[in-house]
């Protein structure tokens, strides 16, 4: 689980400005949240890995306080050209199971 907080948000808002709760915070929060724990899970990583592409859909903005529980599930694997290919699926669902994203990232995997 990761929280969209006070200090993320902080941090977000140094960077770009605006107001607190904004629909372009609230996406953000989503992204950063969803790479969170993806990290967190997926860990540790061979050096080498390369984030090759990532797919997004939003269904609902998180908002500021809200607990998101960030679910990571492996789709496949596959070696292609020599290299190794992982894909993820990273859902993220905020309170009551209410749907935030889908996400599927594509990865190279160096080991």
């Amino acid at each position: 689980d990761e929280v969209y907080d006070a200090m993320q948000a902080a941090r977000w808002q140094s960077l770009f400005g605006g107001s607190v709760g904004s629909g372009a915070e609230a996406a953000s929060m989503a992204v950063i949240n969803m790479m969170r724990g993806y990290l967190n899970l997926v860990t540790p990583r061979p050096p080498g890995n390369m984030h090759a592409r990532q797919r997004l859909q939003m269904r609902h903005l998180p908002q500021p306080g809200e607990a998101m529980h960030i679910a990571v599930r492996c789709l496949s694997k596959e070696v292609r050209r020599e290299r190794k290919y992982v894909e993820l699926q990273v859902t993220g669902s905020g309170i009551d199971g209410r749907a935030l994203f889908e996400a599927q990232l594509s990865l190279i995997w160096a080991a």
